[in-house]
Protein backbone atom coordinates (compact mmCIF):
# COMPACT_ATOMS: atom_id res chain seq x y z
CA UNK A 1 0.00 0.00 0.00
CA UNK A 2 1.31 3.34 -1.13
CA UNK A 3 -0.24 6.98 0.47
CA UNK A 4 -0.53 9.83 -1.56
CA UNK A 5 -2.36 13.12 -1.98
CA UNK A 6 -3.46 13.99 -5.33
CA UNK A 7 -4.91 18.01 -4.70
CA UNK A 8 -6.96 17.78 -8.26
CA UNK A 9 -9.15 15.42 -6.02
CA UNK A 10 -9.63 17.57 -3.32
CA UNK A 11 -13.02 18.80 -2.63
CA UNK A 12 -14.42 16.78 -5.28
CA UNK A 13 -18.22 15.78 -4.22
CA UNK A 14 -20.13 12.78 -5.21
CA UNK A 15 -23.11 10.96 -3.93
CA UNK A 16 -22.96 7.21 -2.52
CA UNK A 17 -25.76 5.31 -0.96
CA UNK A 18 -27.75 8.22 -0.18
CA UNK A 19 -24.89 10.56 1.28
CA UNK A 20 -22.74 13.47 -0.29
CA UNK A 21 -18.85 12.68 -0.15
CA UNK A 22 -16.04 15.17 -0.04
CA UNK A 23 -12.99 13.80 -1.12
CA UNK A 24 -9.69 15.16 0.96
CA UNK A 25 -7.58 14.35 -2.26
CA UNK A 26 -5.33 11.73 -0.18
CA UNK A 27 -5.41 8.23 -1.65
CA UNK A 28 -4.26 4.97 -0.97
CA UNK A 29 -3.06 2.48 -3.68
CA UNK A 30 -3.67 -1.04 -3.00
CA UNK A 31 -3.06 -4.36 -4.18
CA UNK A 32 -0.75 -3.90 -6.93
CA UNK A 33 -2.51 -0.70 -7.92
CA UNK A 34 -5.82 -2.69 -8.55
CA UNK A 35 -7.38 -0.83 -5.77
CA UNK A 36 -7.40 2.80 -5.30
CA UNK A 37 -9.16 3.86 -1.58
CA UNK A 38 -9.85 7.94 -1.62
CA UNK A 39 -10.45 9.54 1.77
CA UNK A 40 -13.58 11.01 2.31
CA UNK A 41 -15.83 13.03 4.71
CA UNK A 42 -20.11 13.33 4.82
CA UNK A 43 -20.99 16.91 3.75
CA UNK A 44 -23.72 16.96 6.03
CA UNK A 45 -22.29 16.30 9.23
CA UNK A 46 -20.73 19.19 11.81
CA UNK A 47 -17.78 17.05 12.35
CA UNK A 48 -17.35 15.53 8.80
CA UNK A 49 -17.92 11.36 9.19
CA UNK A 50 -15.17 9.81 7.34
CA UNK A 51 -14.68 6.70 5.63
CA UNK A 52 -12.63 5.41 2.43
CA UNK A 53 -14.21 4.94 -1.07
CA UNK A 54 -13.03 1.95 -3.06
CA UNK A 55 -12.16 2.10 -6.92
CA UNK A 56 -11.30 -1.19 -8.64
CA UNK A 57 -10.09 -0.89 -12.07
CA UNK A 58 -12.55 -1.52 -14.74
CA UNK A 59 -12.39 -4.66 -17.09
CA UNK A 60 -9.00 -6.39 -15.83
CA UNK A 61 -6.93 -3.13 -17.62
CA UNK A 62 -3.65 -2.13 -16.57
CA UNK A 63 -3.45 -0.20 -13.22
CA UNK A 64 -1.49 2.35 -11.51
CA UNK A 65 2.22 1.56 -10.59
CA UNK A 66 2.21 1.85 -6.20
CA UNK A 67 6.16 2.21 -6.77
CA UNK A 68 5.39 5.36 -8.91
CA UNK A 69 2.54 7.24 -7.49
CA UNK A 70 3.39 10.23 -8.36
CA UNK A 71 3.47 9.96 -12.22
CA UNK A 72 -0.53 10.35 -13.14
CA UNK A 73 -3.45 12.99 -13.10
CA UNK A 74 -6.70 11.79 -11.09
CA UNK A 75 -10.29 12.96 -12.11
CA UNK A 76 -13.59 11.94 -11.16
CA UNK A 77 -16.13 11.47 -13.70
CA UNK A 78 -19.96 10.12 -13.02
CA UNK A 79 -21.42 7.52 -15.23
CA UNK A 80 -24.66 6.17 -15.51
CA UNK A 81 -24.18 3.64 -12.64
CA UNK A 82 -22.30 5.46 -10.61
CA UNK A 83 -18.76 7.46 -10.45
CA UNK A 84 -15.56 6.25 -11.70
CA UNK A 85 -11.65 7.53 -11.01
CA UNK A 86 -10.06 8.24 -14.19
CA UNK A 87 -6.34 7.99 -13.73
CA UNK A 88 -4.35 9.32 -16.81
CA UNK A 89 -0.55 9.05 -17.59
CA UNK A 90 1.76 9.78 -20.12
CA UNK A 91 0.80 7.27 -22.61
CA UNK A 92 -2.70 5.46 -21.33
CA UNK A 93 -5.57 6.13 -18.86
CA UNK A 94 -6.70 3.66 -16.61
CA UNK A 95 -10.23 3.69 -15.64
CA UNK A 96 -11.37 2.68 -11.73
CA UNK A 97 -14.98 2.22 -11.06
CA UNK A 98 -16.19 3.21 -7.33
CA UNK A 99 -17.85 -0.27 -5.75
CA UNK A 100 -17.46 -0.11 -2.02
CA UNK A 101 -17.24 2.12 1.00
CA UNK A 102 -15.59 1.64 4.39
CA UNK A 103 -16.32 4.48 7.23
CA UNK A 104 -13.58 5.39 9.43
Amino acid sequence: MVETHKPELEGETLQYRDDAWELTGTIEIKRNGELIAAEARKTDRVRGETGRLAFTVANGASSINPGNPENFVAEIEPQNTGYALIASRDHTTDRYELNSMQYG
